[in-house]
């Protein structure tokens, strides 16, 4: 095994103990010892890769969002399909999520990353972004979406059930047609 193939598994072990832990503990109360012994890693290796809990969080993330990145350059994506593809894409981590914005850390994890959101964002081509605007507009309205959809994830992943994707899905879609149609109206 390689040298880069065992600082990733080192660092996914981590990150796994992390949400482990979380089923049971607050983040605030996870102690780096509970993460050494859930991981099977020892204290050197998180400090070597990790200084703090949170950034075990920061590179999970920027793992899901390059994962992302890579899913959204392999779509066909339409208005109206973004929010049907991005659900596609978190679905299967659910859990996480769910863990996530019950310790109320998935607002402030993508608060940190926004400028890296964007960024990946607007790597994606997509039709409608050719020419009427410039990149700085897109990126107030990125900011604006990712932080209104955030909090709206936020809100739908603390309850105990959340609605499945489909009845998200299309309650988006339709949330988006109608502030299109405000959007026109004026």
């Amino acid at each position: 095994m390689s040298r880069t193939m065992i600082i990733e598994e080192s660092k996914n072990a981590f990150i796994e103990a992390l949400f482990q832990l979380l089923k049971s503990e607050s983040f605030e109360h996870i102690t780096v010892k509970q993460l050494t012994l859930e991981s099977g890693y020892s204290k050197r290796t998180y400090y070597r890769y990790f200084k703090t809990k949170t950034k075990i969080l920061d590179i999970a993330f920027c793992k899901y969002l390059t994962s992302y990145h890579d899913y959204l350059l392999k779509s066909s994506i339409t208005p109206d399909t973004i929010p049907k593809h991005f659900l596609e894409f978190i679905w299967p981590h659910h859990d996480k999520i769910e863990l996530l914005a019950k310790n109320d850390l998935l607002v402030p994890l993508l608060t940190r990353h926004i400028q890296t959101i964007i960024a990946l964002l607007l790597n994606v081509n997509v039709p409608w972004r050719k020419g009427s605007l410039n990149n700085q507009h897109y990126e107030y309205m990125l900011t604006y979406s990712i932080g209104g959809f955030g909090v709206l994830m936020d809100t739908l992943f603390k309850k105990s059930a959340p609605l499945s994707p489909d009845q998200i899905s299309k309650a988006l879609s339709r949330a988006l047609k109608e502030i299109a149609i405000q959007v026109d109206m004026k």
